[in-house]
């Protein structure tokens, strides 16, 4: 009888890389968050403001600021489409749900009469449209990161901020809020099971994910940057306790 050979000691198994929506939710969760709490988000869509004419007035007023700085910026990015076009990237930067320039500009008419949305961007938010264009012509894949950043902070909370400017401004519903109600409240969780679907079946190399979550990173903090320029000497914002954004 032979004798047996001693068993080959099993290999240990590769863990299985995360998806990169995982990856993204845990690298921005605390910036994702501080951006929610930003003095300027804060005291716009949460706190309480005085009533009358005068501070419906004055609240009309950050909120365009407001609008005008975010058409800027989905303006740079759906000018930087085209460079995705025919590429692997194609099925998750190009839903229709990302291109909310033209709601943005409804919104601004509503409350302006014309959009005029460019000549008031801050130097915050021309320093994020900008890098927006970089990335489009140096490093395509990293339009995720902005694209991720962008759904966390504006599609994913749009229709309580919408109800929030709703009762504050008394308007009928849907008026002056169309860029945050751009995905029914009904279909939001469809729409983000889809949008999470898409990224996370992207073919990117692993130095590349690592470069998404960190542009993802450097996404919330030019949108903190712009938060807190619109804050700075704004008239009726001040450091203070705040309503819990929750």
């Amino acid at each position: 009888m032979e004798p047996q050979l001693p068993a080959s000691p099993q290999q240990p198994q590769a863990a299985t890389p995360a998806p990169l929506s995982v990856l993204l939710a845990e690298g921005t969760a605390k910036l994702a968050a501080q951006a929610e709490r930003s003095l300027f988000i804060q005291s716009l869509f949460f706190d309480a403001w005085e009533g009358g004419i005068y501070g419906q007035y004055v609240r009309a007023q950050h909120y365009v600021s407001h609008l005008r700085q975010l058409h800027t910026l989905y303006a740079a990015f759906e000018a930087a489409l085209p460079h995705v076009m025919g590429t692997t990237l194609t099925t998750a930067l190009l839903l229709p749900e990302l291109r909310l320039a033209s709601a943005l500009e409804a919104d601004l008419t509503y409350f302006c009469g014309e959009s005029r949305a460019d000549t008031f961007a801050c130097v915050e938010t021309r320093l994020h449209a900008e890098r927006i264009r970089e990335v489009a012509e140096d490093a395509p894949h990293l339009l995720v990161a902005h694209a991720y950043a962008r759904c966390v902070l504006d599609v994913f909370s749009g229709h309580r901020r919408a109800r929030r400017i709703t009762d504050a401004f008394e308007l009928a519903e849907g008026q002056g809020t169309t860029f945050y109600g751009t995905v029914p409240e009904a279909g939001l969780a469809a729409f983000r099971v889809r949008f999470h679907s898409r990224i996370d079946g992207l073919e990117l190399a692993e130095d590349e994910t690592r470069e998404v979550v960190q542009e993802a990173r450097m996404a919330f903090r030019l949108h903190a940057l712009v938060c807190d320029e619109l804050a700075r000497g704004a008239t009726g914002i001040a450091a203070g306790p705040h309503a819990d954004a929750r």
